[in-house]
């Protein structure tokens, strides 16, 4: 027993799990690679000061920024409207009305005079693109109120927002080709013109929070124009300004927009916690979250008394973990089944000194004691990662609405669930299950062979059989109890499997029954009947030559 203990105790260090990754494999996943500080100092460097105190906002570090970016506008006031040195935009704000502070692009654009002169300072460019894009204030749209009427004003904002950033070589080469394929044939085309529209709403989303240094450092990340719909979505049902942040500041660092929008959850704020960390450790954790899309493991209430050594094994392996994953695991699943089998082994032995079984190699032994690991190794990891069966102790609520009074458009035009769910639990369960029934099934095969050695005549041993009869039906009974636990669990929502993995136990019960008592008992049985006869017949013959 002491041997199976440490054996399993030594598995609860290996950090490698079923559904979650291990925080010490995150954490070394950053070393080596670009920090927070390193990111703070590019953007900074590069005089896009807005955008290095939207990165030290979301990984809690605002004030040694602040500091460093007074520093600069002290010494450049004129960036201050701006974020940052934007010589084109900078230009634009000194058109109009001096003596007025804005704190995002949105806010510029809000006024019918700030719009016309900024289309009347476009006019001036010779990039044809950024012409074409003003020119589309004229689209008859159906989401938004078109631009030319008296209700246009935020697709007109939109629109003259697209035109800047165009202006500013802010779209990369797969944003572009994306954008100029919605462009083409756009006029009677309703699925492109609803393309275009969602775009803008999602861009219009971005400009309320952003000044024009942190749009434009977002935007350079955008492949797509439904990258930018979707991403807006995610960012404002986001609670707060610092996870705002932390979801601009993320894409500025991996550069991963649909792994960023995939990850994070309005409603999971574990994943957020998870989002967070990976961030603070730099880039190399980030990606390697995003990269497994999987929470960080929090330990259990089993795995909180094995910390104080756990832990430490833990960061030893924390290499290997990023490395060999699924070789990790492998171990893992291999050390918790031999030491559940030295476990239950040895606790069996206190109470049963003689051996039940022939020899402890014997194959039904072998099949037995591999059975009996299993179990224990399925209750070590639903007491260390009880993930793995996908428990469920809180409750959804709806995602916040965007404030816009027409943002209630972009989360009801092409919603989409971002389901995590997987059918991992169905699996589980299923597997627990098979694993269960054949247990019983070993113990019933056990018990079976346990009567044929007893040396007593044929007739004693059908009387035993009998009295057995029940052990023999316990796979059907456990079937059926297994799903009715089942169906109680899943109308409470304690789990997430499907009904298929509940009627599975009762088959699963009735094919392991007949197993035992049509191919096994009722052989076994048959062949007693026989000896029974010949002795009874050998017994009246010996009476009838007396």
């Amino acid at each position: 027993m002491l041997a199976g203990l440490a054996v399993l105790a030594f598995a609860a260090g290996v950090p490698a799990y079923f559904v979650d990754v291990d925080k010490s494999a995150v954490a070394h996943a950053g070393k080596g690679t670009a920090s927070i500080e390193t990111l703070e100092k590019v953007y900074l460097d590069g005089s896009k000061v807005s955008a290095a105190l939207m990165i030290a906002d979301a990984a809690g570090d605002v004030e040694n920024a602040s500091a460093q970016a007074d520093a600069v506008y002290a010494r450049n006031p004129s960036w201050r409207a701006a974020g940052g040195d934007e010589p084109f935009f900078i230009a634009y704000l000194s058109t109009l009305p001096q003596g007025k502070s804005y704190g995002s692009v949105y806010e510029v654009l809000a006024t019918a005079e700030n719009r016309k002169k900024l289309s009347d300072f476009l006019s001036q460019t010779n990039m044809l693109l950024v012409d074409r894009l003003v020119k589309l204030r004229s689209l008859n749209t159906s989401i938004l109120p078109p631009a030319y009427t008296s209700a246009g004003a935020p697709m007109e904002a939109a629109i003259l927002t697209s035109a800047m950033l165009a202006q500013s070589g802010d779209f990369n080469p797969k944003f572009m080709r994306d954008l100029f394929q919605t462009l083409d044939g756009i006029d009677g085309d309703a699925a492109k013109t609803e393309a275009f529209e969602k775009y803008c709403l999602g861009l219009l989303t971005l400009a309320r929070s952003m000044d024009w240094t942190s749009l434009r450092s977002v935007f350079a990340h955008f492949d797509s124009l439904g990258q930018v719909y979707e991403f807006s979505r995610r960012y404002s049902a986001a609670e707060g300004t610092q996870r705002k942040n932390l979801l601009a500041s993320a894409l500025l660092l991996s550069g991963d927009c649909d792994s960023c929008i995939n990850y994070v959850s309005p409603n999971d704020e574990r994943r957020w916690d998870d989002f967070l960390f990976a961030f603070r450790n730099g880039e190399g954790s980030l990606d390697f979250l995003l990269e497994s899309g999987r929470q960080i493991y929090k330990d259990s209430w089993a795995a909180g008394y094995a910390a104080f050594y756990a832990d430490h094994l833990k960061k030893f392996l924390a290499p290997a973990a990023l490395r060999f994953p699924t070789g990790l695991l492998a171990l893992k699943v291999l050390l918790s089944i031999f030491g559940g089998y030295l476990f239950i082994r040895g606790f069996v032995r206190m109470f049963q000194r003689r051996r039940d079984t022939p020899a402890w190699y014997s194959p039904l032994a072998l099949l037995r004691g591999l059975l009996e690991g299993a179990v224990v190794g399925l209750t070590f990891f639903a007491l260390f990662e009880p993930d793995a069966f996908k428990l469920k102790f809180e409750t959804a609520e709806p995602p916040p609405e965007i404030t816009f009074t027409f943002d209630k458009i972009i989360n009801t035009l092409g919603e989409d669930t971002m389901k995590f769910a997987t059918d991992s639990t169905t699996l589980a369960v299923i597997a627990t299950f098979i694993v269960v029934q054949t247990t019983i099934y070993m113990f019933c095969l056990i018990r079976l062979a346990n009567v044929k050695r007893l040396k007593l005549p044929p007739a004693l041993k059908l009387k035993l059989l009998e009295n057995d009869e029940n052990l023999f039906d316990l796979c059907l009974y456990t079937g059926l109890a297994g799903t009715a636990s089942s169906l109680i669990m899943l109308t409470l929502h304690l789990i997430s499997a499907s009904l298929m993995a509940a009627y599975t136990s009762t088959l699963l019960g009735i094919l392991y029954t007949a197993l035992i008592k049509i191919v096994h008992v009722r052989r076994y049985r048959s062949r007693l009947l026989l000896e029974a006869a010949k002795e009874n017949s050998g017994a009246l013959t010996a009476q009838s030559e007396k």
